[in-house]
C-alpha cells in the first residue's frame, strides 16, 4: 500500500507554487516531491542560496528518515535550481553526504522555481538493496558523481553528455552528439549489465528543437518495434558551451517491457503513453486531449479534466490504479494555478493523506498548455 510522509510547511506556499514536500513509499521504492531549504521551526524561507542548499539538504534527510529510508537508499538524486550559478553550491553539501566514491546518480535541471527558492531536492529510492555506482570506460563527470548507480533491478543514470569515451571530449555537431549520447546509454546499460531493452523511461534535454526529428530517428532506430519502447519526454533546455543533447535515464533488470497507449490519445513522435519494466510504470507526457476527438482542449479546467481522465486510462490499460502512483511530476504553465491542480488531484486520490509526491514545475511549455503530468507507478 502507498505511504507518504510530509515536512511540516505552512500551507501557504502551496500558493505560491512550490507543492507538499511529501515522501512516498510503495514496495520498496520511495518517490520524494521537491525538498526546499525552507526552515521548518520557522517556516520561512532561509536567506541566500547556501543556507537554502543546506536546509534542503538537512530537510531531504529528515523525510527520507521518516519514510523509512536514508542517504543509502538513494538511487537518484535531482537538483532544481533556477540559475546556473546555483551549481557552485551543490558539492559542498553533496560531499558532505556522500565523502565516499558510493555515491548516487545526479541530475541538476534549471528551471523557474516559485519565487525566493534557490533550490530543491528530489529523491528517487530503492530500499533493502546496495548501492553500486557506474561508470562509462573513458567518461566521467566534473562533479564528484558516478555516470549512474544501480540498486538491485533498478538502474537510474546520471546525465549522459554527448561526449566521446575514446578522448572523454564533446563530439562536434548536433547530428553526431545525438549519436554519441544514445551510443553512451547503451554503454551505461552494459556496465550496469543489462542493455537499452531495459531503459523504461528517458528525458532528452536539447538546446535546439530543429534538431528534434534528427532525434526521433535515431530513437527509432535504437527502438524500432511499436509496444517496446521507453516513454520519453524531450524539453528545449538551455545546455551549456556546444553542447547540443543531453540525457538521463531510468531502467530496470531482468523484465520485459511492455508498453501502454490510451485509446483516442496519442503522440506525435513514437513513443508510448507509458511503459513499465517489472513493477515499475513510467508514463510519458499527459496532456488535455480528448479522446473522443483526438484534439486539445482549451484552458485549465477542460484540460485537467480530460488529462487525468487520460492518466485513469493509461492506469487501467496496464492493469493498475491510482492508489500505486508514487510520484507526479506536474508540468505547469504558471505556478498560480498550483493550488488548483492540487484540488483537482485530490479526486483521483481516495485516501488525501496518503497522496503521491508531487513536483510542479515551469519549463518552457507550449502556451496553448495548462498543464501536463507525468505519472510513475509501482504495480506491486
Amino acid at each position: 500500500m502507498r505511504r507518504s510522509v510530509h515536512l511540516p510547511l505552512p500551507k501557504v506556499w502551496l500558493e505560491r507554487g512550490l507543492e507538499p514536500a511529501t515522501a512516498t513509499r510503495i514496495g520498496n521504492m520511495i518517490f520524494t516531491s521537491g525538498v526546499p531549504g525552507i526552515d521548518l521551526k520557522s517556516g520561512q524561507l532561509a536567506s541566500g542560496p547556501e543556507r537554502q542548499f543546506a536546509l534542503a539538504f538537512e530537510n531531504l534527510l529528515v523525510l527520507l528518515e521518516s519514510a523509512g529510508a536514508g542517504p543509502d537508499s538513494v538511487g537518484l538524486l535531482t537538483v532544481w535550481i533556477p540559475d546556473r550559478a546555483n551549481r557552485a553550491y551543490i558539492n559542498k553539501d553533496w560531499l558532505h553526504l556522500y565523502p565516499g566514491p558510493n555515491r548516487p546518480a545526479r541530475k541538476t535541471n534549471q528551471a523557474p522555481l516559485p519565487n525566493g527558492i534557490e533550490v530543491q531536492l528530489m529523491a528517487a529510492c530503492v530500499l533493502g538493496e546496495s548501492r553500486v555506482p557506474l561508470e562509462i570506460p573513458g567518461l566521467s563527470h566534473k562533479d564528484p558523481l558516478p555516470m549512474g548507480a544501480k540498486l538491485g533491478a533498478t538502474v537510474f543514470s546520471s546525465v549522459i553528455a554527448p561526449e566521446n569515451p575514446a578522448d572523454g571530449k564533446l563530439i562536434e555537431g548536433a547530428l553526431p552528439q545525438i549519436d554519441r549520447a544514445f551510443e553512451n546509454m547503451k554503454l551505461l546499460m552494459k556496465a550496469a549489465g543489462g542493455s537499452d531493452a531495459g531503459i523504461n523511461h528517458v528525458w532528452v534535454f536539447m538546446k535546439d528543437f530543429a534538431f528534434q526529428h534528427a532525434m526521433v530517428e535515431r530513437w527509432v532506430k535504437d527502438f524500432p518495434n511499436f509496444g517496446d519502447r521507453p516513454a520519453r519526454k524531450t524539453l528545449p533546455y538551455d545546455l551549456a558551451g556546444n553542447t547540443q543533447i543531453q540525457v538521463q535515464f531510468t531502467s530496470r533488470l531482468g523484465a520485459m517491457r511492455k508498453n501502454y497507449e490510451v485509446p483516442g490519445v496519442g503522440h506525435d513522435d513514437p513513443i508510448p503513453m507509458g511503459s513499465s519494466i517489472g513493477p515499475l510504470l513510467q508514463s510519458s507526457g499527459m496532456f488535455g486531449i480528448d479522446p473522443a476527438t483526438g484534439k486539445r482542449v482549451e484552458g485549465l479546467e477542460a484540460q485537467l479534466d480530460k488529462a487525468l481522465r487520460n492518466v485513469r486510462g493509461l492506469l487501467d490499460q496496464a492493469g493498475t490504479t491510482p492508489e500505486k502512483i508514487a510520484h507526479m511530476t506536474v508540468m505547469l504553465q504558471d505556478y498560480a494555478d498550483a493550488p488548483r491542480v492540487s484540488e483537482a488531484l485530490r479526486g483521483l486520490f481516495s485516501d488525501h493523506d496518503n497522496a503521491p509526491a508531487v513536483k510542479f514545475i515551469t519549463y518552457r511549455m507550449p502556451p496553448h498548455w495548462r498543464v501536463q503530468f507525468h505519472v510513475t507507478a509501482v504495480m506491486e
